[in-house]
């Protein structure tokens, strides 16, 4: 869904949870009734077991599906990341000025370089 301030209003009313969801890349918003994981792997053309295996042992299933789908997760206290689009700052900063998020945003970029760095060097050491 598109936030909008129509939206925003009427759901400050209605929804005190409304926080809690995905920004996609293109900026829609995705409300997750089963959490921000099982939210994120709906977004992606595969099934959940085959997405538990592909995700690393040694890996963060929450950051490593952040990076896959590229959302932006929200959630009242605090939202989590990558680097944002341009459409996920608007929607971001709109859902801020509402209320409906806080200011706090964790960049996951750099870890997320240093984790490819890693399993890069690691891949290298094997061959």
């Amino acid at each position: 869904m598109k936030i909008t301030e129509e939206l925003l209003n009427e759901m400050k009313i209605k929804d005190e949870n409304f926080s809690d969801g995905l920004i996609k890349p293109d900026g829609d918003y995705v409300r997750i009734p089963r959490g921000h994981l099982h939210g994120m792997m709906e977004l992606l053309p595969w099934t959940e077991n085959e997405i538990w295996k592909m995700i690393p042992d040694d890996d963060s299933p929450l950051f490593w599906l952040i990076e896959k789908t590229g959302c932006v997760l929200t959630d009242y206290n605090n939202s989590i990341g990558m680097k944002m689009t341009p459409a996920q700052q608007t929607a971001f900063d709109m859902m801020r000025k509402h209320g409906v998020l806080t200011d706090d945003y964790y960049d996951l970029t750099k870890q997320r370089e240093k984790v490819r760095e890693a399993r890069e060097q690691k891949e290298n050491r094997k061959q």
